[in-house]
């Protein structure tokens, strides 16, 4: 009888659509856990603590002490500014504070670091009451930065990269001009982000799956 092959055929045409139908499904579920990957670690990437000075705890304002994640002087913290509101979240930070010592105001964080890796810095500043108010940035191992272009309620934005030189590193700020006064110098949304190959690895493992997938289909 001819119909048990042409049957047969017809069950070995269905079985090898069912197969890559499976194959389909598996590389669509690669591709979302690749995806997931890179997501979760560009959300969890920034190495500074309290970078954006949510944490703090505002009485009325504005408030003034040490801020979870940073160490050096006090900072104050700002929630209703006023002329000028938080570049990101709803608190930002002002590096000149009180109380005044007759010293200038330096804040800071150490973090690890792979050392010949490049990270990415970046932070919102603005002037409070004068263009003239000026700050520096020093990152270990890299020239330091003097922040001179400030714009009277208004963020401007710094986005660059360092390459670690030791193991831990540390980001500092400092106050320039005014030097000890208590007014000036507003800081938010500082961020020092792991290097991009990180997240390109994850991709490119979840590509490695695809292929061998698309291999074992044919």
């Amino acid at each position: 009888m001819l119909i048990q092959p042409v049957i047969m055929e017809i069950l070995g045409i269905v079985v090898m659509e069912i197969e890559k139908m499976v194959v389909k499904q598996a590389l669509v579920k690669a591709l979302i856990v690749a995806s997931s990957a890179i997501f979760a670690v560009s959300a969890q990437a920034n190495l500074i603590v309290n970078g954006g000075f949510e944490e703090a705890t505002v009485d009325g304002t504005w408030s003034f002490g040490n801020e979870n994640g940073w160490e050096g002087d006090n900072v104050e913290v700002w929630d209703d500014f006023g002329a000028i509101g938080a570049f990101e979240g709803t608190k930002h930070a002002e590096l000149n504070a009180h109380p005044y010592d007759g010293t200038t105001f330096s804040i800071f964080q150490t973090f690890s670091t792979v050392v010949g890796e490049t990270y990415n810095l970046f932070f919102a500043y603005g002037a409070r009451s004068s263009e003239k108010e000026v700050f520096q940035v020093d990152v270990t191992g890299s020239t330091a930065m003097t922040m001179s272009d400030h714009v009277v309620n208004v963020w401007s934005e710094y986005s660059g990269t360092f390459v670690a030189t030791e193991t831990d590193t540390t980001l500092r700020f400092t106050s320039v001009i005014p030097d000890t006064g208590t007014v000036g110098n507003f800081l938010d949304d500082v961020r020092v982000t792991v290097p991009e190959p990180g997240s390109l690895a994850l991709f490119g493992i979840g590509l490695i799956g695809l292929v061998v997938a698309r291999r074992k289909a044919k």
